[in-house]
């Protein structure tokens, strides 16, 4: 319904901006987890409003954000000499 759509928005609008904050900030890797819940949320909110515009760039957005996370762990864990 109408109301679980806009408060999905309203979380993902609330995590993207702190994501960009923690961005500006240099708050890293908070930023990107921020950003891809955020995200995720609003890709969310597209698919239930059928807007395929904001689906699209929210999806991709989501995968960039998931691949940054997977590049951060496995650059940590090189780092540590686990891999």
């Amino acid at each position: 319904n109408q109301h679980s759509v806009l408060l999905i928005k309203w979380l993902g609008t609330t995590l993207c901006l702190i994501g960009i904050a923690l961005t500006s900030f240099n708050i890293f890797p908070a930023n990107i987890v921020f950003g891809l819940i955020g995200s995720g949320l609003w890709t969310v909110a597209g698919i239930l409003q059928n807007d395929a515009p904001l689906v699209l760039v929210e999806a991709v957005a989501t995968v960039l954000y998931l691949f940054g996370i997977i590049l951060y762990i496995i650059n940590a864990l090189t780092t540590w000499g686990i891999l």
